[in-house]
């Protein structure tokens, strides 16, 4: 790798003796900028964030992608990682800015967008803020209906408003997207042992757990 590719990267790297990381340098100092440049850096991030559990540089190299960019979709992706980053440490409020931050360039990619607003209902949640967290939550389920996680973080928005009856429509909608997912009844059965009688006032949320039953042919 030439001098001149190396003061392009952040300090640092190379990091690591691994030759994955050798051969996706020599393909970044191959690439001739744009798209090819930007796919090559985003394997790097990879690369530091999951292989080399070396976030400072995953981040760094985001932050240059960020600047290198004049894509508003690739900023956004951008951002959602560093979110994505941050609220793996559990920094709550750093996570949001950058989601807000992807957000403010309007991302037409549904999963992007859907990841943002439901990720950033997560950290709001985290963050006992309950009711901003809901607004967010409805805005994933208005982007993808049909994916069942999209179902409970509102529920969980609800449920620390205290509104029971909602919360249990949530997560019992979770479990009618997707039987085979177990998260959803283990919250709707955490749910009705503290709350016993929602069970018997309506009948759909024993319902939505027998189909629950039915697809993985056991009780949780």
């Amino acid at each position: 790798m030439s001098a001149s590719s190396r003061l392009l990267l952040p300090p640092g790297i190379p990091a690591t003796d691994k030759d994955a990381e050798l051969n996706l340098l020599n393909d970044l100092e191959a690439t001739f900028g744009g798209e090819e440049r930007a796919q090559a850096l985003w394997h790097l991030v990879l690369f530091y964030q999951n292989d080399a559990k070396r976030s400072d540089l995953a981040i760094a190299l985001l932050h240059q992608m960020i600047r290198e960019s004049h894509d508003h979709e690739r900023k956004a992706t951008a951002y959602l990682a560093l979110g994505q980053i941050a609220q793996l440490n559990e920094k709550w409020d750093l996570a949001l800015a950058h989601y807000a931050k992807a957000l403010s360039f309007s991302p037409t990619d549904q999963d992007i967008s859907y990841l943002l607003q439901n990720n950033a209902g997560y950290c709001l949640n985290a963050s006992g803020l309950y009711e901003v967290s809901e607004k967010a939550c409805r805005r994933t389920i208005e982007i993808d209906a049909k994916r069942h996680n999209a179902y409970k973080n509102p529920g969980i928005s609800l449920y620390g408003q205290g509104d029971h009856r909602s919360t249990a429509w949530c997560w019992a909608e979770a479990i009618k997207t997707n039987p085979a997912d177990p998260d959803a009844a283990v919250l709707l059965r955490q749910l009705l042992s503290k709350h016993p009688s929602l069970a018997s006032k309506y009948p759909w949320i024993q319902h939505a757990l027998k189909k629950f039953r039915k697809k993985n042919s056991q009780p949780i």
